[in-house]
């Protein structure tokens, strides 16, 4: 359990006529559970088989409207489902007041499904005096109600419980919907959710707190609404003794659709922390975390415990190790804050595997900027079919150096919600998956993807929807994806895609954005339906500059094509070669409104313009310039088999002006992208996602400081030109190197190597 800081109290004062009315009161509600228990049936539940069952729900289903499931204590390693009986389930602590029954009256759901279902209708279910733990939550949307799962117009009064240690995707200490829920005397503790880590009430529930014996909701985990989330409820009245924290934010009570707050909280479980935190595999969470020598341990637990706004955003560090909780009881999903970024030390060796829950790291609705960096992700347990990492909505979202490989029934990367999002070097391999996205799925989204590399995914599709294998990408504004590899990625569905890219998703007005892939290798992907890459680019425009197409294959006998495109297009500098029937199928949309465009400029097509089906001959195709259709001359070996050789026809055939292209300085394997010139000096540039022949850009692990100097340039940012002014103090005569390098730490351009008599000066690039 996670240390208790800084516990505040507030006592409230309750006078003696209140006392003396409350102890009628409680007389009352005695003397007519008396009354009850003796016009019911009684059915008594005892492990050692002196009662009249030694299980739980064997006594549920003996059982009629009224009657009472009285359990002596012990653990029962039990799912149960009220199945529409009106009962009384309840332990000794019911019959004698005593609250030590509590503890040693214990359901264990043994992270099977929800420990207790109450979902058929039931109008009068009691659940009294018994510690809940253990369960996962019932498929339903899905894993949810890991304690308890209310659906179906169900009513239910929880009374003097223990909720804890419970996992699911939504409400993993209680999920409603449909719902109605009567708390009282509760302690939820230490759950953990992709939603609602304590209780998700939604559509239609309603939630009544018991303000003279009050619930304590605290020390719970989720993605989003770490202790309480609600949806379309209307307002609830939240009324307890102690919560995580007085004025929960929405990280803690998280709220959407038509619902809202009020709180009463007496007292608080802790205080968060205004500074940076430091995480370490051998850490302890009873430590400050505010210095590496005094390391958290838990992942989530930093995240619940630090502070940060727009003046003051926040850093978790953590180190390199092995985070999981079967090693060092790691609880997952980490969810994420607003101004709160998670950096691992380095991608290789700071590894999360996620043998917990059904998520590893969950963000939504955050304002600011939020990065993650430096990880690699497995989930090791195969029923827990869910995204890696799931964002929704995040004003700008960066990842960069985030590695998910080798995992069961799991997709990669899910962003919804309109955002930016800056990605660099994500890895998505050698995933197996069933009926998910394996690899990245973007909507609404706006921004950039670079260096990733989506590979050796398989989708198993046993249900064949629309899977995409690779990548599903809605823009709502413009996006780029450069220098990505989308490989050798297997699925069966017949009616999906590897790559799918779409303007919008056909509930609001139709936005207008460029997507453009730009020195990107799609390459060895097989699908079972008709098409490797969808453009449903409507009202926008498809860019794709120095791409290569090759050996990919689709499964139809009715026009199978390579680019199946509702879109206008522009392809420059780019190969097509031994794919489908079809290099590019560009749909007849004129019932719609819609005529296409397809330029083709400086493209080597499998059967030239024969290998472009323009159905109906309703679309505009205008095959441009250089276009050629020849044999590429891959390499067709290593691990960058479609390298050009040496007499490959592609070779300086791309456009000579590369203006309004914004090509990235290096290829696929780092080599100066415009490189080398004719006689006259003009640059040029080979077809498709390598350069034959250039020099590397170089490879560094660090960013080499400035020392010495003073930079600046204008205009900053820029594209296509910047102008550098510098000086330095060296001494007159010494070696001045000025290079530029990106984020990575990679070399990109060296401006001046040489031997200086000047201590300031400014060049162009």
């Amino acid at each position: 359990m996670m240390k208790q800081i800084n516990f505040r109290t507030r006592q409230s004062q309750t006078s003696p006529i209140l006392q003396a009315t409350l102890r009628n009161v409680a007389f009352i509600v005695s003397f007519c559970l008396f009354c009850s228990l003796l016009n019911s049936e009684i059915r008594e539940i005892k492990q050692d088989g002196t009662g009249d069952f030694t299980t739980i729900q064997a006594g549920i289903d003996a059982s009629a409207d009224t009657d009472t499931v009285l359990v002596y204590p012990g653990i029962y390693y039990e799912n149960l489902d009220f199945n529409g009986k009106n009962i009384m389930l309840a332990s000794l602590e019911l019959t004698t007041g005593n609250a030590s029954y509590i503890a040693s009256t214990i359901i264990d759901g043994q992270r099977e499904e929800s420990c207790i279902r109450v979902h058929n209708g039931e109008t009068d279910a009691h659940v009294r005096g018994f510690t809940v733990q253990n369960g996962y939550g019932t498929h339903f949307w899905s894993e949810d109600g890991g304690g308890f799962l209310v659906h179906d117009y169900s009513t239910v009064y929880i009374t003097n419980c223990i909720i804890k240690d419970n996992v699911a995707t939504l409400g993993a200490g209680i999920y409603a919907r449909h719902g109605y829920l009567h708390l009282s005397g509760l302690r939820i503790i230490h759950n953990s959710a992709g939603y609602g880590g304590a209780i998700y009430v939604a559509d239609d529930s309603t939630i009544d707190f018991d303000a003279d014996n009050r619930c304590n909701i605290y020390n719970n985990n989720a993605g989003k609404g770490a202790d309480l989330r609600i949806k379309n409820t209307g307002q609830v009245d939240v009324v307890v003794d102690t919560f995580s924290i007085y004025n929960p934010s929405r990280y803690f009570a998280e709220f959407d659709e038509d619902s809202s707050y009020t709180f009463d909280i007496q007292h608080n479980w802790m205080e968060l922390v205004p500074h940076d935190l430091y995480v370490h595999p051998s850490g302890d969470d009873e430590n400050s975390g505010l210095t590496p020598n005094e390391p958290l341990k838990n992942i989530s637990w930093a995240v619940r415990k630090i502070e940060a706004d727009s003046l003051d955003p926040r850093t978790i560090h953590v180190a390199a190790g092995v985070y999981s909780h079967e090693i060092n009881e790691q609880i997952f999903p980490i969810g994420c804050k607003e101004y709160v970024s998670i950096i691992g030390e380095d991608i290789d060796n700071t590894i999360l595997i996620n043998d917990y829950s059904p998520g590893s790291i969950r963000g939504y609705y955050l304002n600011g900027n939020i990065e993650i960096s430096n990880f690699t992700l497995q989930h090791s347990p195969e029923r827990f079919t869910s995204s890696v990492m799931l964002f929704y909505e995040i004003e700008l979202l960066r990842l960069s150096n985030i590695n998910i490989k080798d995992n069961s029934y799991i997709s990669g990367i899910l962003k919804n919600g309109y955002s930016f999002i800056e990605y660099d070097t994500i890895i998505i391999s050698d995933n197996i998956v069933d009926g998910l996205n394996s690899g990245l799925f973007f909507s609404k989204v706006a921004g950039y993807v670079k260096n990733c590399n989506i590979t050796n995914n398989q989708n198993i599709e046993s249900d064949p929807n629309s899977i995409e294998g690779a990548l599903q990408l809605l823009a709502y504004d413009d996006i780029v994806l450069e220098n990505c590899i989308f490989s050798g990625n297997h699925s069966t569905s017949s009616d999906g895609r590897i790559i799918r890219t779409t303007n919008h998703n056909g509930t609001g007005p139709p936005t207008t954005p460029t997507i453009t892939f730009k020195n990107c290798l799609i390459s060895d992907n097989s699908i079972g339906s008709r098409y490797v890459f969808q453009s449903l680019n409507h009202d926008g425009l498809t860019e794709f500059n120095n791409c290569t197409f090759v050996n990919n294959t689709a499964s139809s006998n009715f026009y199978p094509s390579t680019i199946y495109s509702k879109s206008d297009i522009n392809m420059t500098n780019t190969i097509m070669h031994n794919n489908t029937d079809y290099e590019i199928f560009m749909a007849d949309d004129t019932q719609y409104g819609y005529v296409y465009e397809l330029n083709v400029n400086h493209c080597n097509i499998k059967n030239g313009e024969a290998g472009i089906y323009n159905m109906n001959n309703v679309n505009t195709i205008n095959w441009l310039d250089g276009n050629i259709d020849e044999d590429p001359l891959f390499l067709q070996s290593g691990n960058h088999p479609y390298q050009l050789t040496e007499f490959s026809a592609c070779i300086d055939a791309g456009t000579p002006d590369t203006t309004g292209l914004y090509l990235p300085p290096w290829d696929l394997l780092y080599h100066h992208r415009v490189w080398d010139g004719d006689d006259n000096g003009v640059a040029t540039i080979d077809m498709g996602c390598y350069e034959f022949g250039a020099d590397s850009v170089g490879i560094h692990n660090e960013v080499i400081p400035i020392k010495n100097a003073y930079l600046t340039n204008f205009p900053n940012p820029f594209n296509p030109i910047t102008t550098i002014q510098f000086s330095t103090n060296n001494e007159q005569g010494k070696q001045v190197e000025l290079a530029i390098y990106n984020v990575k730490g990679q070399k990109v351009k060296t401006l001046i190597n040489s031997y200086m008599t000047i201590n300031s000066g400014e060049i162009i690039w």
